[in-house]
């Protein structure tokens, strides 16, 4: 089997996934939306949950259009948006959406 690495990364609008063999070559790759709410002007907000289960569908996406008996995923790389801020309850549940980098209130 020829091995893999996922590289993921949750930005602002989607996050993307790729596959890359050993050789540093896309594979294949798939991506989910991310909605952003603006509840007020200035304000730019996301559901953390959202973030968990497009995640999980982009993986899940990709990994369909892998051939399983030719590849194995070995390792995984993730990066994510930053200046966000989550609050959290005390078992690490999101009270509220997400303020992210770009919210100006």
């Amino acid at each position: 089997m020829k091995p893999l690495v996922l590289g993921i990364d949750l930005g602002t609008s989607s996050v993307k996934v790729i596959a890359v063999d050993q050789q540093g070559s896309i594979v294949t790759s798939s991506s989910e939306p991310i909605s952003i709410s603006q509840p007020q002007n200035g304000y730019s907000e996301q559901n953390p949950d959202e973030w968990v289960q497009a995640t999980k569908q982009a993986i899940q996406t990709l990994t369909d259009q892998l051939d399983d008996s030719q590849y194995q995923i070995e390792g995984m790389s993730f990066s994510g948006q930053m200046h966000g801020l989550v609050l959290v309850d005390k078992d690490n549940h999101p009270i509220r959406p997400a303020i992210l980098w770009n919210d100006t209130r």
